[in-house]
């Protein structure tokens, strides 16, 4: 990769390991639902002024709707609604992990849709990960209940998801302007999502501190990620753009454990490495 691409690479990768801190500190205030929303509205804030004022291009809303529906749908709603969720019952680090397993799942999908080849070391790779996965939520330190089994799951569903979405957007940046799709998705995500607030804590007690954190988790890990993560699907695709997963799972532990507290243990680590050598046989070339 080119200096440039590096650079978006370790960009991207810095805030997406963030994210899970800043998701773990709101759900308990805001509720999932209005979680997922306020992270699309807190994103569109910074994605729509970049667009018009700085790009100076249009989003073209009418024109590419269909196309910034279906991303949104499969990149910004599902998925952050289930990450939502997940984080109201495992920790920040289980959810780093887990997201390492994004670009496993853009291989196996890439395969098929974009006629790259899925040769054995990507399926050993995909089945080590699942086991790196199972062997952190049965191992690790907290108590092994339903709601973490559930919240599990559905990290795992929203990994799925987004390495799904990696590879439905370079199928679209050759039509559609790569920021373009971005706005473009958040916005849909935004207005689909709105009616949740109506099952939001009321106003009275959100904290400082949750009211921050969604403001980050949306400005930050998802506007201007969204600048990185689009771009570099363009240019270098999405398996390549989704090895950030290789550092997501490191920073996202090390962030857990310096800024909320999150106990590491011996599982975790062992868990990490599986998710980690995953990833690197099926970045194998």
């Amino acid at each position: 990769m080119r200096a440039w691409d590096v650079g978006r690479w370790l960009l991207l990768a810095t805030l997406w390991s963030l994210q899970w801190i800043f998701t773990r500190m709101a759900v308990p205030s805001f509720g999932t639902g209005a979680v997922a929303d306020g992270r699309a509205i807190f994103a569109a804030l910074f994605l729509v002024p970049w667009m018009l004022f700085v790009l100076r291009q249009e989003i073209g809303l009418r024109l590419h709707w269909r196309d910034y529906l279906t991303i949104a749908l499969v990149n910004n709603v599902l998925p952050f609604l289930l990450f939502a969720y997940a984080a109201s019952g495992i920790p920040a680090s289980y959810l780093a992990v887990i997201n390492g397993m994004v670009p496993l799942w853009s291989a196996v999908i890439a395969a098929p849709v974009l006629k790259e080849r899925l040769g054995p070391h990507r399926i050993v790779g995909f089945v080590l990960g699942i086991a790196g996965v199972a062997l952190i939520v049965n191992l690790g330190p907290i108590a092994l209940d339903a709601h973490a089994i559930t919240a599990a799951i559905a990290a795992m569903a929203g990994a799925a998801l987004w390495g799904w979405a990696g590879v439905m957007i370079r199928q679209r940046t050759g039509r559609v302007p790569a920021m373009g799709l971005a706005t473009g998705s958040i916005l849909f995500c935004a207005l689909i999502l709105s009616p949740a607030w109506a099952q939001a804590p009321p106003p009275a007690t959100w904290t400082p501190t949750a009211v921050g954190a969604l403001i980050a988790v949306g400005l930050f890990c998802s506007g201007l990620a969204y600048l990185p993560f689009f771009t570099l699907v363009r240019d270098i695709g999405p398996t390549r753009t989704l090895t950030v997963g290789l550092a997501i799972p490191v920073l996202g532990i090390f962030w857990g454990w310096l800024l909320l507290g999150e106990t590491i243990t011996a599982p975790m680590l062992a868990g990490a490495a599986l998710v980690l050598g995953a990833l690197a046989l099926v970045m194998r070339h």
